[in-house]
């Protein structure tokens, strides 16, 4: 039987706290192969409570979690502009959680707001274009030893921004 939510059951955010760990190392060491898949070998999966870099950029990170009826489902992690952390429990995918985890995000990182994501990881990448992400730098990276593709994504400017930041442009000029 599915613990599925229906499209109505309400998504509840709220701050991450210490007793969400174990959750939170749950859903990520269940979402993770979707991620690798196609990007990086399987053996990069190393489980978020086993490496020590990943957990202190977790602990580093303004946290906050995704429930239904009490049960974590997703969470987010902000560093300043950075998107560092956004993962939801496979069983919950399409539901609307990870868009609503994001635009939480996008709240707190702002307009400079950025993240990585691996190259072929064509949810997220379709999650974060979405909300007005564009790719901005492409790099080769490595996922606990093992090498991958990376996208850097940034927020588009909107078009007002952009007037506005080439008339501003311009105004210098002129002085």
């Amino acid at each position: 039987m599915s613990t599925s939510p229906s499209l109505h059951t309400p998504i509840m955010l709220r701050a991450y706290c210490h007793e969400d760990w174990s959750s939170v190392c749950a859903i990520h060491d269940r979402a993770r192969p979707y991620e690798l898949e196609d990007s990086c070998d399987p053996q990069a999966l190393v489980p978020l409570a086993d490496e020590q870099e990943d957990r202190d950029n977790f602990h580093r990170s303004e946290k906050f979690v995704a429930c239904i009826h009490e049960q974590v489902v997703g969470f987010i992690g902000v560093d300043e502009n950075l998107i560092s952390w956004l993962y939801v429990d496979p069983e919950y995918f399409r539901q609307g959680i990870g868009r609503e985890l994001l635009q939480l995000g996008l709240e707190l990182a702002g307009p400079q707001a950025w993240t990585v994501v691996l190259s072929n990881n064509t949810r997220a990448r379709r999650l974060y274009a979405s909300e007005g992400f564009q790719v901005v730098h492409t790099f080769e990276g490595s996922n606990v030893g093992y090498p991958c593709s990376c996208l850097e994504l940034a927020l588009k400017s909107h078009p007002i921004e952009l007037f506005m930041e080439t008339t501003q442009m311009e105004t210098l000029k002129v002085k």
